[in-house]
């Protein structure tokens, strides 16, 4: 079973101050955590030499003997201009711009061996309880830092991301000619009242690369094109986008939903629980799925399943397709990147395409901005007004979301086709309007008190957007309300 959030942020934390640490310690140099990959951190050490093998053993030794020796991690709360002053005097710009945009008078830091610094979560009380990590060295001075993610305290052994890390690549390269690396240069932007402008920017960005998808689809001449990705990543609008683009190429794309094939709920597997288990690829009647995909390639008529979440079956509503040359099938869901979910086709016919927000600004050096925190926030927020949910809800339901996106999802990027990146940079900054009253609602006797104050102590580094900014094509539109492509397809 997956730790809970608020805890593996905590223990995720308490490691990154000690790499931190021992980084100094050692090299007498400094870590920048970029972002998250392959369930780790990517992270960098900057400094002006090649790092070696021996580098990092050494960096391992440092760590371990942190562990071993059990070293108090302090809270301290110092007046904010004191802090400020302190990160001043250290270089640390981004973090000293952040101070200076907070509220609050205090600011809350963390010791641990002389050093301070702090990780946008609380901190265990000393290093003893950080037994577990591991570093996987990847050369160019930089390495994935992973911890435990499941009770069982197993640690995954870091699997190359290539065609995500060049997504990553890209886009850091082009909001670096923009002069934006950290939080606090985009907070500039909107101070600056030039906000709509670089929304433009973005969202002019963002539509060239689903451009670039539809075009790539045409020119592969696939006829089943797969579209998967974890949670609230904007598949749903992706796809229909996609759709959109490919029908001003002449072509037709069909859309088929992998809901309306779920198994009668008689035939649903369940969970340890004995309960539905939804998330699992056995929820999916795969026989008739793959009989109704041949019968297409085929040439023949199929008459397409509507899945009635009432009654718990499915039924035929007279919807009967059947492929002509100019037509092409979408496919979104969960399990699209699964080769078993279309086992009975050859893979020479699909495309495989990922979509999910990889977003490269980070809050500053030490704090990155987690793509799962940014999936969290957005299916927050239209959990709320599609379908009436509390933030609690939401909460309690993540855990069972996150455990099949690690089963079932993040196994099989490797083999998508391409990656199609749904995060905007300004992103945050709109989704604090609507996620912040929410988040508030949770009161402190409830057990996701502190994962609520951690998202909103995250959040309030970004200076508020507002929505009228958002075209009602944008992907986030899917989130906040108010979608072109609400009903289409």
């Amino acid at each position: 079973m997956l730790l809970d959030r608020y805890n593996l942020k905590v223990y995720q934390a308490g490691i990154k101050f000690i790499l931190y640490v021992a980084v100094k310690k050692v090299l007498n140099s400094e870590v920048s955590f970029s972002h998250s990959l392959d369930k780790g951190l990517y992270t960098e050490i900057l400094i002006n030499r090649k790092i070696t093998e021996s580098d990092i053993n050494n960096i391992k030794l440092e760590m371990d003997k942190i562990i071993s020796d059990d070293l108090k991690i302090t809270k301290k709360v110092i007046a904010k201009n004191d802090a400020y002053n302190f990160y001043m005097k250290n270089k640390e710009f981004e973090k000293a711009g952040n101070i200076c945009n907070l509220n609050n008078k205090v600011v809350t830091l963390y010791e641990l061996a002389g050093y301070h610094n702090y990780f946008m979560s609380n901190m265990p009380s000393s290093t003893g309880k950080l037994k577990q990590y591991k570093i996987t060295f990847l050369g160019n001075n930089a390495l994935i830092l992973s911890v435990p993610i499941e009770d069982d305290g197993n640690i995954p052994d870091y699997e190359p991301q290539e065609k995500i890390c060049e997504s990553f690549r890209l886009y850091n390269r082009w909001i670096r000619t923009l002069g934006i690396k950290y939080v606090n240069d985009l907070n500039k932007i909107i101070s600056e009242n030039k906000i709509k402008d670089f929304i433009m920017k973005n969202d002019i960005m963002m539509d060239n690369q689903v451009y670039n998808v539809a075009v790539k689809i045409k020119e592969s001449k696939k006829k089943i094109i797969l579209l998967g990705g974890p949670s609230s990543s904007g598949k749903t609008t992706s796809t229909k986008k996609i759709a959109l683009y490919l029908e001003t190429f002449g072509l037709n794309p069909i859309y088929l939903g992998l809901d309306d094939y779920f198994k009668n709920r008689n035939e649903t597997p369940k969970d340890e629980n004995n309960k539905y288990d939804f998330e699992s690829l056995n929820a999916i009647d795969l026989k008739l799925f793959n009989k109704h995909l041949t019968m297409l390639l085929n040439g023949e008529n199929v008459s397409i399943p509507s899945f009635n979440f009432f009654t718990g079956e499915k039924e035929y509503k007279n919807r009967i397709i059947k492929l002509k040359d100019n037509d092409i099938i979408l496919i979104e869901g969960l399990h699209c990147l699964n080769e078993e979910l279309t086992k009975e086709i050859s893979r020479d016919i699909k495309l495989k395409i990922y979509i999910s927000p990889f977003t490269p600004i980070g809050i500053d050096r030490h704090n990155h901005l987690s793509t799962i925190d940014i999936r969290l926030l957005r299916r927050i927020i239209r959990d709320s007004w599609s379908r009436g949910y509390t933030s609690e809800h939401t909460l309690e339901a993540w855990d069972k979301v996150r455990e099949g996106e690690v089963k079932y999802v993040f196994p099989y990027t490797n083999e998508a086709d391409m990656i199609l990146n749904t995060a905007f940079i300004y992103e945050v900054g709109v989704l604090r309007v609507y996620g912040e009253p929410l988040l508030y609602s949770i009161p402190p006797e409830s057990k996701y008190y502190n994962e609520a104050r951690r998202m909103i102590d995250f959040m309030q580094m970004f200076f508020p957007i507002p929505s009228e900014y958002i075209e009602n094509d944008n992907v986030l539109r899917e989130f906040i309300g108010g979608s072109y492509f609400e009903g289409r397809y």
